[in-house]
């Protein structure tokens, strides 16, 4: 990136030479401009050619990747996106270093979607927030109550009562980010500051004069640097700008956005310290350039994902064509549970779930599963509610052995995350 901060001319020039920077990108015609501060001076940004390029890139690797999502079935559609939503979940708790594994979102997913009967509190209306996003059942933010609505959801117990808002729908006090004995970040100081700012969030959100990927990384650095509540507020920092992205680009590009900030967790921080650096006099332009790029990255994997998912799933169809004797039922089975295999945490799926998939009835459904079960290729893996996976037998003659249970090689829970 070619853009110079206004802290580097200071130093590399003289004060008298970041003035006159300053001022002409200020005056640009290329310069937008918000209604909040970053500090003591007024943000805005210049429209330069790394945005414009980056904006290009991701369209066109969104165009790319709904063609491949395009010839994929509804069935793998369904797997892939949510095995998405699992690992979008756990990498936006693991950027805030919030305890989750795979398995316990996939089963908090199970329970939101009811295809099992268990109780599971923990992230549930976070995986209900993101589920609605999947149907496309939600809509953008308009009122400050709103954004209180979408925290409380996202972080339904996870915050400790000492750090619940303590103001009208914010927090009331003062908040900081301390690294070490150093301060990093200070949030607004006071909530009318706070409903102001995001006010101002919530109106260049529908500014059609500005690009809407530009307007989208933009609200993520609004919201983050007002710092409404005292904790939580990168989760629903990070589902805002899901929700954002969702009214450009498919879900399964917006989906993938946690999992490269987690990747690039250091350069994601460091473009906030540069937004919020008093020497930058509230030029964002390094702040949009790095999140379009980190963007831009998270398209470039999914759409390598998507080709090598599409290959797999290619396989495995070509792979059960070889297993002699079976009926047209029980190789969509086994499909299914190959599918499972690829795309889920363990690679079990309940009756529940294989029923609807088939849409079959769960008598019909048992029937296959006790015959597959009898041939050594499927097996039970637990009563309540019934699940089941592929046996080792039936890993082998699909050629997953080597597979670990998820995404690319393996979901591995407290390793990094997969590229998607």
């Amino acid at each position: 990136m070619s853009y110079r901060t206004l802290k580097s001319i200071f130093h590399q020039k003289s004060q008298a030479a970041a003035d006159r920077e300053e001022q002409a990108r200020r005056s640009s015609p290329s310069a937008v401009h918000w209604n909040f501060r970053l500090g003591d001076h007024t943000m805005f940004c210049l429209m330069t050619p790394d945005i414009a390029v980056s904006i290009e890139k991701i369209m066109r690797l969104e165009n790319q990747a709904r063609r491949t999502w395009s010839r994929m079935s509804a069935g793998v559609q369904r797997h892939y996106l949510r095995s998405m939503i699992i690992e979008e979940i756990h990498a936006t708790n693991d950027i805030e270093s919030v305890y989750s594994t795979r398995q316990e979102i996939a089963e908090v997913l199970d329970a939101v979607q009811g295809t099992t009967g268990a109780d599971r509190r923990r992230f549930r209306e976070m995986a209900k927030l993101y589920t609605a996003l999947w149907d496309e059942e939600v809509a953008a933010p308009e009122t400050l109550d709103d954004i209180r609505t979408i925290y409380d959801d996202a972080t339904s117990g996870e915050i400790e009562r000492s750090d619940e808002p303590d103001g009208r729908r914010f927090r009331a006090g003062p908040v900081k980010v301390v690294s070490g004995q150093k301060v990093v970040h200070q949030g607004v100081s006071g909530e009318d500051a706070i409903d102001s700012y995001l006010a101002e969030m919530l109106r260049q959100n529908k500014d059609d004069d500005i690009p809407h990927l530009v307007r989208a990384v933009a609200a993520h650095l609004i919201f983050e640097s007002t710092h409404p509540f005292y904790d939580g507020n990168g989760r629903t920092g990070r589902y805002l700008l899901a929700l954002d992205l969702s009214r450009s680009l498919s879900p399964v590009a917006w989906l993938s956005m946690s999992t490269t900030i987690a990747d690039n967790k250091e350069q994601y921080y460091r473009a906030f310290q540069d937004a919020e650096h008093p020497m930058n006099r509230g030029d964002a332009t390094v702040f949009i350039t790095r999140m379009l790029e980190i963007l831009s990255e998270a398209q470039s994997r999914l759409r390598t994902d998507l080709d090598h998912r599409s290959e797999q799933v290619s396989e495995l169809f070509r792979r059960i064509q070889d297993i002699v004797d079976l009926s047209k039922d029980e190789e969509a089975l086994l499909f299914i549970l190959g599918q499972v295999r690829l795309f889920e945490p363990g690679g079990r799926i309940t009756l529940e779930s294989l029923a609807r998939s088939m849409d079959r009835s769960k008598a019909t459904v048992r029937r296959l599963t006790k015959i597959l079960v009898d041939r050594n290729l499927v097996e039970e893996t637990s009563a309540k509610p019934l699940r089941f996976r592929l046996t080792a037998r039936g890993l082998r003659l699909l050629d997953l052995a080597d597979d670990s249970t998820g995404h690319s090689t393996g979901h591995n829970d407290g390793a990094s995350p997969p590229p998607v």
